[in-house]
């Protein structure tokens, strides 16, 4: 523990160094061109250096979250998620099972579920859509984003109580203009159900969900 310690405390210095060099050196440049090449060889510096540090940290740094399924009396699915690390927002989820998909997102930024740090929170995918929805056997796709704006997608399907399946973190592109271009709530729900005797699965007569579970 010390040693990392001692580690940080000498990453930390070189960096202000770095940066005072940067500034000696707009000091002494004349012209504004030069001053706006160095400025943007020191915002490609430290760009390298997150990269850097984020692929050193590994898995450290990815949201810690578990989810689990339970029942709810009036709405029945309910998705029980625990976040074990930072906070997060969910901004987007996705159900799918054989002959049932339902899409929910969250508009703007202002409207994302807020998960603390070690705390469980309960999200009632029939509450938004409002009608009860059951699919214990589904898959879900749980979309949320860190406080450092960067998007990940979490993987989840159980068959039963005992037997689960869920992923490890997935990277993901964010578009942050989306979600905060617009001010009014714009929730957004798609919803594919096949009843009676048609033949075939969601994805089989719904290309646009079977693009979705694709990417």
């Amino acid at each position: 523990m010390l040693f990392e310690i001692i580690v940080d405390c000498i990453m930390a210095l070189g960096a202000l160094a770095t940066a005072a060099t940067f500034i000696l050196v707009l000091i002494n440049q004349k012209g504004t061109q030069k001053q706006i090449d160095s400025l943007s060889q020191m915002a490609e510096m430290y760009s390298r250096h997150y990269q850097l540090e984020r692929i050193q940290a590994g898995s450290n740094i990815y949201p810690k979250i578990q989810i689990s399924l339970k029942n709810d009396t009036m709405w029945g699915l309910k998705i029980q998620i625990k976040n074990n690390s930072y906070p997060v927002e969910v901004y987007r989820i996705m159900i799918n099972e054989a002959r049932h998909h339902l899409d929910v997102r969250l508009k703007p930024k202002s409207d994302y579920i807020q998960i603390r740090q070690g705390e469980t929170k309960a999200i009632l995918p029939g509450e938004l859509c409002r009608q009860q929805i059951y699919t214990f056997d589904a898959s879900i796709r749980i979309y949320l984003i860190t406080p450092f704006e960067e998007a990940y997608e979490i993987r989840y399907i159980n068959t039963d109580r005992i037997n689960y399946y869920q992923s490890e973190p997935i990277p993901i592109l964010y578009s942050k203009e989306e979600h905060e271009s617009s001010k009014a709530q714009t929730t957004q729900i798609k919803q594919y159900s096949i009843h009676g005797g048609i033949k075939g699965t969601i994805k089989d007569n719904f290309p646009e969900v079977a693009r979705d579970l694709e990417g």
